[in-house]
C-alpha cells in the first residue's frame, strides 16, 4: 500500500513525506490548500479531503481519486457558517469551470450564524492512515 500511494506521489514537488507502518504525512506549506487522507478498512477504502469523504471497493479507484485530490482539476467547496465548516462539496474543472462531484455535510449546522464560502486546493497537508 505505502508503495502505491507513493507512486502516486511521484512527480509532485515541494512536499515533506513521512511515513512509518500505520501512517503516511505529506507537508506543503499553502494556506489555501485541504488535508487529504487514504484509510484502509479491511476490503474497504475511504478518501477523505477535509471534511468530504467518499468509500471505494478496490483500491484502484481509492488511488484514482487520491490523485484526483492532487491535480490542478480538484478544489473544494467549504460552506462554514460563522467559523464552524458545515459542508464540503469536491468539484472538478470541466470545460472552462467547476462542477459539482459529491457533497459531505453535517447533520446539525448553526444555520443561525452567516454563511460563508471558501475554496481549497489539495496543495497542503495530506494525511494517509494504513489500518489493515
Amino acid at each position: 500500500m505505502h508503495q502505491a500511494i507513493l507512486t502516486k506521489l511521484d512527480g509532485y514537488s515541494r512536499f515533506d513525506i513521512e511515513f512509518d507502518d500505520d501512517h503516511i504525512i505529506v507537508c506543503c506549506k499553502n494556506a489555501e490548500s485541504f488535508d487529504l487522507s487514504f484509510h484502509v478498512f479491511g476490503s474497504e477504502f475511504q478518501v477523505s479531503f477535509d471534511g468530504w469523504h467518499e468509500h471505494f471497493q478496490t483500491e484502484e479507484e481509492a488511488l484514482n481519486c487520491f490523485a484526483f485530490g492532487l491535480s490542478q482539476e480538484c478544489r473544494l467547496n467549504v460552506i462554514k457558517r460563522g467559523a464552524k465548516e458545515c459542508s464540503w462539496t469536491a468539484q472538478a474543472w470541466q470545460y472552462d469551470t467547476w462542477v459539482d462531484d459529491t457533497k459531505t455535510g453535517l447533520i446539525l449546522i448553526p444555520f443561525w450564524r452567516p454563511k460563508q464560502i471558501e475554496y481549497k486546493h489539495g496543495r497542503a497537508r495530506f494525511v494517509f492512515f494504513l489500518r489493515q
